[in-house]
This record gives C-alpha cells, sequence and structure tokens, in this order.
C-alpha cells in the first residue's frame, strides 16, 4: 500500500489530461493540447516510478510529493465543480480581457451572440455606438498603416432587436437581409445600401443585417423579423468571399441539433477554471505584433493605390466539398421558401470578393500567399443564379457595376485591413437593387392593371 499515492497521483494526471483533451478539444500542435497530452504522459510515468521505488528513500519522496499533488489535485476538483456550479466567471479572476475587448470593438466586428431558435445568433439591441470605427479597428489590431486617421466621428445606432433600423420603424415593403455587407456597421445610416434602395424606390425599408452569419440564418432573421402588412419584397445580399462557409458552419450545426436537441452558445462567461487558465496562457502566447496590412496595390491610370486585397477566397463549386454544396443548396431553398411563406417575392443580390472586382488591376506584395495571387474568378456566381431559379427567386449580381466602376479608377472598398465596400460600393449595391425592385414593381403594376 506504500506506493499506492504514487499510483493514485499518476492514473489521476493522465485522467486529467484525457479528460482536459475531451473537454476543451484544442487543437493539435497548440500549447493546450501539448500540455494535456504531457499530463498524460507525466501521468503513466509517474505511477510506474511510484510502483518501481516502492521502498527506501525514492519511496519516501515519492509519497511524499504523491500525497501533497493528490490534495492540490483534489482542490483543483473541487474549484472546477464549484465553480461551474457556482456560475463564477473565471476568465475575471484570470485577467481575462475578452469581455473589455469586445465592447471595445465596433458593434458589426463582434460576433453575434444573442441566441435565436435552433442554432442562429444575432446582435444584443438596443445599442449605440460613436467614434471612428474604422481606424478604431485598424488600432484594436495593431495595424500600422494609419490608413483611418482623418475618418470622419459616426454614431450607429441599433434597433432593439439589433439591427440598423430607426426606432420607430413599424412597416415596410423591403426587407434587406445578409451579413455585415447588409449591416454595414462602420457607415452612417444614409450611406447603407439599403437606405440607398429606399431612397431611389421611394419604398419603407428594413435593414436585417447581422455580421458573421450565413444563408440559413438569413432565412430565420426574414422569419423572425421580417414580416409586416406592407411587406412585398424580401432581398437576400450573398457575399461570395464566406457565404457558402457560412452556411455549411450553420448547415452542420442545425444537422446536429435536429438529430440530438443540442446546440453551441457564445460567450465571454467561463465558468470552466480549466478552460479559463488555459485561455490565459494561449493568449499570452500568442499576442499579436504590430504590423501593415497592406499586401497589394490598386492599379488604374498609372497611378497606384496601396490596399488590402482579401485572403478570404471563394469557394469554387468545381472543387467544393459535398457538405459544401449541400449547405448552399439548403440556404437559398430555406430562404425562398421563408419569403413565399410571407408572401414576399424573394430576390437574390449578388456581392463579389474584392479580388474579383479588382481581377487583372492588381499588382501583388511577395508575402501574399500563392493561391491569392493565382486565384481567377470562377463560375459560383452562375451556380448560385440556377438554384436561385430552381426556387423561382430573382438574381441580381451586382459584379459588373462595382467592375466597372474600378475600371474607371475609383476603388469602391475599404483600402486597408477591411475589405468591405465603402460608401460608394455600397451606394452602387443599393442602386442594382433597386432597379431590380423597380423593374418588377413596374412588372407587377402592369399585370394588375391587366396590360
Amino acid at each position: 500500500m506504500k506506493h499506492l499515492p504514487g499510483h493514485l497521483t499518476g492514473c489521476g494526471l493522465a485522467v486529467l489530461g484525457g479528460l482536459g483533451l475531451l473537454e476543451i478539444s484544442p487543437p493539435a500542435g497548440t500549447l493546450t493540447f501539448g500540455l494535456f497530452v504531457g499530463a498524460i504522459m507525466l501521468g503513466l510515468l509517474w505511477a510506474l516510478v511510484g510502483w518501481r521505488w516502492r521502498e527506501g528513500r525514492p519511496g519516501g519522496v515519492m509519497r511524499v510529493l504523491s500525497i501533497n499533488a493528490l490534495v492540490l489535485g483534489l482542490l483543483l476538483g473541487l474549484l472546477e465543480v464549484g465553480g461551474r456550479a457556482a456560475k463564477i466567471n473565471f476568465n475575471a479572476l484570470t485577467g481575462s480581457q475578452a469581455a473589455k475587448k469586445r465592447e471595445a470593438y465596433p458593434p458589426w466586428t463582434r460576433e453575434p451572440d444573442q441566441p435565436l431558435p435552433e442554432v442562429f445568433f444575432m446582435h444584443p439591441g438596443p445599442v449605440t455606438w460613436t467614434g471612428q470605427p474604422l481606424r478604431t479597428l485598424e488600432v484594436l489590431r495593431l495595424g500600422t498603416d494609419n490608413a483611418y486617421l482623418e475618418e470622419p466621428e459616426i454614431t450607429v445606432n441599433y434597433d432593439a432587436d439589433g439591427f440598423r433600423n430607426a426606432p420607430d420603424l413599424k412597416d415596410w415593403e423591403v426587407a434587406v437581409v445578409g451579413d455585415s455587407y447588409t449591416e454595414l456597421g462602420y457607415l452612417p445610416e444614409e450611406q447603407l445600401a439599403s437606405s440607398v434602395i429606399a431612397a431611389q424606390t421611394r419604398l419603407r425599408v428594413k435593414n436585417l443585417g447581422v455580421c458573421d452569419t450565413g444563408l440559413l440564418a438569413y432565412a430565420r432573421f426574414l422569419k423572425n423579423f421580417g414580416a409586416a402588412p406592407a411587406a412585398k419584397h424580401a432581398v437576400f445580399v450573398m457575399f461570395e468571399g464566406n457565404d457558402v462557409q457560412d452556411t455549411t458552419a450553420e448547415w452542420h450545426a442545425l444537422q446536429e441539433f435536429q438529430q440530438t436537441g443540442v446546440r453551441g452558445y457564445r460567450s465571454t462567461v467561463e465558468t470552466s477554471f480549466v478552460k479559463a487558465v488555459a485561455g490565459a496562457v494561449s493568449a499570452a502566447r500568442n499576442r499579436p505584433q504590430p504590423r501593415s496590412f497592406q499586401n497589394a496595390w490598386f492599379a488604374s491610370r498609372g497611378h497606384e493605390l496601396p490596399i488590402t486585397i482579401s485572403t478570404e477566397l471563394p469557394v469554387d463549386m468545381k472543387h467544393a466539398e459535398p457538405d459544401q454544396i449541400a449547405a448552399l443548396k439548403a440556404g437559398i431553398a430555406a430562404c425562398a421558401a421563408e419569403a413565399k411563406a410571407l408572401g414576399l417575392q424573394p430576390l437574390l443580390a449578388y456581392v463579389p470578393v474584392n479580388n474579383r472586382v479588382y481581377d487583372g488591376l492588381l499588382r501583388f506584395g511577395p508575402d501574399l500567399p500563392h493561391e491569392v495571387q493565382a486565384w481567377k474568378p470562377h463560375d459560383l456566381p452562375t451556380h448560385v443564379a440556377a438554384l436561385c431559379h430552381e426556387q423561382g427567386m430573382l438574381f441580381v449580381d451586382t459584379t459588373p457595376a462595382l467592375r466597372k466602376r474600378a475600371e474607371e479608377g475609383i476603388y469602391v472598398h475599404n483600402r486597408i485591413l477591411d475589405c468591405h465596400v465603402n460608401a460608394e460600393g455600397a451606394r452602387l449595391i443599393g442602386q442594382v437593387i433597386a432597379e431590380v425592385l423597380k423593374t418588377d414593381t413596374r412588372r407587377a403594376a402592369l399585370v394588375h392593371r391587366g396590360k
């Protein structure tokens, strides 16, 4: 029995390491993964040594160390279990700045964390934020380009549901649904694409844009927030840069929820002591360094403009994974179905990544990945258009309008770090959508008059 503490300590370390790998699931190659694997190996070695040196001075030292380790392990176990039961936020106790840092970022850059039914999320509301949105992002990301020093300060308002609408908006003819390309949280209200649509069509427009979402979430936003007595149109703004990927993630989460009833949640509150410590160690180890985000130049009419070209490339459907193909089809079908259930005419507006808009008008920096430099526009828009046609959904590609302006020497995206469209790009997107809505409205009026 003298070597029992050694066995117990060794087995405890091994179990702790195994539970850590299962609970936190750190990616292979990370410090956290290495620590838990190390705990397993150390535990097995400790048990072996405790069995080998049972007698004499080495055995006595092993017993003392083992007993102390067992007491420490018991205390840590009680702390972990008690913290979860009492819902203690260990992030605050370990000095994590996650919550403070999240609040410092402009709302459009914060991952939505307010749960909707099934597996979806939205922004909290109401929210008001005042500042230089792009400059703030550049400073927080430790950018050294100083591209937005002269950016005007704006105030961005979100309604009670977390969308960029006036609080007194009670009825509307058009619901525009999408991700950050609809939210456009760095632009004042009058420059939003949805505001351009309203101005050019003289229709009331509701903005249902939430960053970091995909087509399945768009369908949920429309279902929950798009109905109105006067509503006639549902516009889904699809960004080719990440909407396939985001929709695929939502598709997987929704499948798991339907099979198990389990959904994920997003929070800066951490009731696990082990996870909080692991997160604090990882944050300290991976602290970002100041850097320039410029990686290319927009070359036009003898001049070169330093820019950031996107490294998040669109999915090429010729090489897409089966789940990406299935998710995209399911997302478009869900959008069309929810629109039709509300009696709305669905329209999908396709927004390209900036690589497509400036193809052939760029000079790349030497550090830009080869796959980004070699990327060429593919037929994802054609594939999406065909899926829309199958669902009876109108389709419009905003690429030609943005490309035409680029060929005229006008840069229609934010210049550095952030690759979203600027005010001119948002105006063009809104104008393209408005023209489709005006044409569809005129057509409907002619049919109503029997012409």
